[in-house]
């Protein structure tokens, strides 16, 4: 017996094809990726959380052919094919009724011209006497704010002689918030600093849902070792998904930038002044030293690395990221 054919795609969520003024757009759920993946010239754009493609006519069609059958928004335009080089469109022929025509409006227009004089004229006459009517509104509404004035200064004037009881002078103590000097060797202290500098990196990450929930679970001052290591992992498999689709393929961080750099996978705004591809590199050199730290690693430069690491992660955390802003796939 014959079995039906089958497919064991399954689409995980909803598919959206879009276009913007320069692009075309799709957002697919990250374990679909390899459906958009088929398509040449794709870029990440970790911040819409969408596929990025030129918008030429190749594009278009390689689009329609794999989404358009399932897609819930498939909502893009077949993009204008230019004239070749060279080539110029055909001469516009005059069209001699069109030009009698314009012809004949003209001179209307001219025999007009002496009634529309007329009409100016009273239409001038009606303004004028409106501006009249203005000013003495005007007039009359000066009048009232000076009887007000007037009134208000003999209400002053009356309070002033009326004394009222003193009120009784309430004494504030002043609240320390902060200590004078910071003991780093405090852990209550040190970590006073560290909430700090999350909240810095908070706000440099475009308040990132994903990075606050993230950094939740890490401590770069009091635990900077573990920090860097198990986000630098985190931010490996990132890149393995925009690469190649899946995570755990042994390549190196160093290696999976590079193809990143080579094939332009990352959507960066050309206004955009935080480019990701140098961004990267400076984390995974920050990384390297913990990992390969010979001699005498003191906290002091393991604080230092471990902020740097953390400030250049808020930097191209959303840029990279295919979790949705909830932390979920």
């Amino acid at each position: 017996m014959t079995m039906p054919f089958t497919t064991n795609r399954q689409k995980l969520g909803p598919i959206e094809v879009l276009q913007d003024n320069n692009h075309f757009l799709v957002h697919i759920h990250p374990e679909n990726r390899d459906r958009a993946k088929k398509i040449a010239g794709r870029q990440w754009d970790g911040e819409r959380k969408v596929w990025v493609y030129p918008k030429d006519l190749l594009t278009y069609n390689a689009l329609v052919a794999e989404f358009q059958k399932d897609a819930d928004t498939f909502d893009i335009r077949r993009p204008k094919t230019k004239r070749p080089a060279g080539i110029k469109p055909p001469a516009k022929e005059a069209d001699g009724e069109e030009s009698d025509e314009q012809l004949l409006e003209e001179l209307r227009s001219l025999r007009d011209f002496s009634e529309g004089q007329g009409k100016i004229h009273g239409e001038l006459r009606q303004i004028r006497d409106m501006l009249d009517s203005i000013n003495d509104s005007a007039s009359n509404q000066n009048r009232s704010l000076e009887e007000l004035r007037e009134n208000q200064d003999e209400t002053a004037r009356t309070l002033k002689r009326i004394k009222f009881p003193k009120k009784e002078t309430i004494k504030t103590e002043k609240v320390e918030v902060l200590p004078e000097s910071l003991d780093l060797d405090k852990r209550k202290e040190m970590l006073l600093i560290e909430q700090a500098l999350l909240t810095v990196a908070y706000a440099i990450s475009r308040k990132s849902e994903s990075f606050r929930k993230w950094m939740e679970l890490h401590h770069p001052l009091e635990n900077p070792t573990e920090f860097v290591h198990t986000t630098h992992e985190k931010l490996k498999e990132q890149l393995e998904k925009i690469v190649c689709g899946k995570a755990n393929l042994g390549m190196k961080f160093g290696e999976l930038v590079y193809k990143v750099q080579q094939e332009n996978l990352i959507y960066s705004n050309p206004d955009d002044p935080d480019k990701v591809i140098p961004i990267l590199r400076n984390l995974n050199i920050l990384r390297n030293r913990f990992a390969h730290a010979r001699g005498v690693f003191h906290r002091y430069e393991k604080w230092a690395r471990s902020i740097l690491y953390l400030m250049n992660l808020a930097l191209v955390w959303q840029k990279i990221m295919m979790e949705t802003e909830d932390g979920h796939e």
